[in-house]
């Protein structure tokens, strides 16, 4: 079950800013956009009901989906989705665009001259294989009057995948990605399987050695101002110096424990017939 962001706790900010996500996501269901898969704090939302607010709209998309249709119906999809959510001046921008990613910030303001902005961002970098994609019924919350809806989503095994690429990258720090893989964790998230049959082994070999330094790099003073403002309060309280190192270990332990699980079994990029520099952690 999905808790509202009021229920939550947090400010008519945030409130509307989660409302205005949904509404999108429910727009674009209803014009059958199948071939967008759901990724990343959103889809922690549909999976786990996470408490963690975000602040983008993440997706893969499938590769029949042409440029022309993105640019056509993401801006449609948006203004619509702002307008019945009840936000005023909108504008909606495209601010990237290339052939494998796009992005798109969408700005409003409620009626009490509250300012929101958001950005949605579809990858064309592949998808993960099938059989680690999930329908999941979105059960939103009744204060924010939208109509239940299912959707594509990343399942738990990819979501790990996903978030590992993120935490690795050679020019990202960013909390979110540790915590999120903590709530994987907690949720007994298992991505083994995903990695011993899609990745090859020298990807995994290099790769393990790097997590403790990555993850130590992303400290708690990072996390106080990136991550904390959209955990919700409650939580939020729970988390300082002390308990923000606790995760990080957690993380890094079980992440090095899954990593040396699938090399055990995890056949080579020969065996593979797969590029290790194109190869990643959620199988694409």
């Amino acid at each position: 079950m999905i808790t509202s962001a009021n229920d939550l706790g947090f400010g008519p900010d945030a409130e509307m800013r989660d409302r205005t996500q949904m509404q999108f996501l429910a727009v674009l269901v209803r014009q059958g956009a199948s071939r967008f898969i759901l990724k990343g704090g959103m889809a922690m939302r549909a999976l786990y009901g996470s408490t963690r607010l975000t602040k983008d709209v993440d997706f893969d998309c499938e590769d029949n989906v042409s440029q022309q249709s993105m640019q056509a119906h993401m801006p449609k999809a948006l203004t619509q989705a702002a307008r019945t959510a009840g936000l005023r001046g909108i504008e909606v921008k495209q601010t990237k665009k290339a052939d494998r990613s796009n992005r798109w910030r969408i700005r409003g303001a409620t009626s009490d001259g509250v300012a929101i902005a958001w950005e949605v961002e579809v990858s064309r970098r592949g998808t993960p294989p099938a059989q680690f994609i999930e329908t999941r019924s979105f059960e939103v919350p009744a204060s924010y009057r939208i109509p239940n809806f299912s959707i594509r989503v990343y399942g738990p095994a990819a979501m790990v995948g996903g978030k590992v690429n993120a935490l690795m990258s050679d020019h990202r720090s960013v909390p979110r990605d540790v915590y999120d893989l903590w709530e994987l964790i907690r949720f007994r998230a298992d991505p083994t399987a995903l990695w011993i049959g899609f990745l090859p082994r020298e990807v995994l070999e290099h790769k393990r050695p790097l997590i403790m330094s990555k993850i130590e790099s992303i400290d708690f003073a990072l996390a106080n101002s990136e991550l904390l403002p959209y955990l919700a309060p409650d939580v939020r309280a729970r988390i300082d110096e002390t308990r923000w190192d606790e995760l990080r270990l957690q993380v890094a332990e079980q992440l090095e424990r899954w990593m040396s699980e699938a090399i055990l079994k995890a056949r080579t990029s020969k065996e593979l017939d797969r590029d290790p520099d194109d190869a990643d952690f959620a199988g694409r």
